[in-house]
């Protein structure tokens, strides 16, 4: 069963967004619990998994009445303009893609041993 979350929206253990802060940043607050004045907060960007894109969507694609997306837009601090980017995402197939790790894919231990053999064999050492 899901859980909700502080915001109300029943989607599992899905955080709402990576990089997005809760509360006062830990590595900012003086003695006594008083953030820091000298140090100047940077933004983050907020990345979304795919997966509460996907829930996002199929919630916004459950509302009937007028004024509930952008109920859920306030509820979520989410733009319209990502509704519509995440759309022509899911219709794109893009959002299962996303799920899968960036960067190379990881080298078969063995394909590398035998990448290193060849290049030893060139190289004329036994």
């Amino acid at each position: 069963m899901p859980e909700n979350t502080s915001n109300g929206v029943a989607i599992g253990s899905l955080q709402r967004a990576e990089g997005e802060l809760e509360g006062i940043d830990r590595a900012r607050v003086g003695p006594g619990g008083v953030p820091d004045p000298e140090l100047v907060e940077r933004p983050r960007r907020r990345r979304f998994s795919a997966e509460y894109k996907l829930a996002i969507l199929r919630e916004v694609d459950a509302c009937a009445k007028p004024g509930d997306v952008g109920a859920l837009l306030r509820r979520e601090g989410l733009y319209s303009s990502l509704l519509t980017e995440w759309r022509r995402q899911r219709e794109r197939g893009a959002l299962q893609a996303l799920d899968r790790p960036r960067g190379r894919p990881k080298v078969d231990p063995r394909d590398a041993q035998l990448a290193a053999l060849r290049r030893r064999l060139l190289r004329g050492v036994p």
